[in-house]
């Protein structure tokens, strides 16, 4: 079973991502974690995203196309994952289908957390405080990464869909409980068909 989880920044996809892999049994595919192990491991892919994010820059893609491909080929159990921060546009949602299907796997499910602006922007000051974000407390650098993801990942989401992929989306202004009985549900019965 493999699943995307979207939503804007301050959606809750971490929180979500966490009991999912715990009751389901899933690889956690979290580009940011992914790109921080390999900078600490210092591979040659750690090396050359370093090159880009000590000069503040984003991690072309291509790049981060490749450590995405090289992280999942070399897990040992390679059919179960939950992909997170990730695809990020089209051309990173090309990629994954195209990987996955050459190694004969698919995606089975995407949940989409939709949160509306004005709650994202609450729940960033909410989360400054709380949890010490400095990346947080500066409400531009929060517009900035929300735009961001309706500029680029909502059109990716659009491409997946069209790709016959089963999307759910749910609104993310509810409840960490209420959201997860949607996304248990969905998966227990994804599941069963599977099994």
């Amino acid at each position: 079973m493999n699943i995307i989880i979207f939503g804007p920044p301050l959606a809750g996809k971490g929180t979500q991502s966490k009991k999912i892999i715990n009751d389901f049994n899933l690889t956690h595919l979290s580009t940011g974690d992914v790109l921080r192990n390999e900078k600490a491991k210092q591979s040659d892919l750690g090396l050359k995203a370093e090159e880009y994010s000590s000069k503040g820059l984003l991690v072309p893609d291509n790049l981060v196309m490749e450590i995405v491909e090289s992280f999942y080929f070399n897990q040992k159990e390679k059919n179960n994952f939950l992909f997170d921060g990730y695809p990020r546009n089209i051309e990173q949602a090309e990629h994954l289908i195209n990987f996955l299907e050459k190694d004969k796997n698919v995606i089975d499910l995407v949940i989409y957390l939709k949160v509306p602006k004005d709650v994202l922007l609450e729940r960033a000051k909410i989360r400054a405080i709380e949890e010490d974000r400095k990346d947080d407390t500066n409400q531009n650098t929060v517009l900035t990464r929300i735009d961001e993801f309706v500029n680029l990942t909502a059109h990716a989401i659009d491409f997946i869909k069209k790709q016959g992929i089963t999307t759910i989306e749910i609104n993310g202004n509810q409840s960490v409980e209420e959201i997860y009985k949607i996304i248990y549900q969905k998966l227990n019965n994804l599941e069963s068909e599977k099994s």
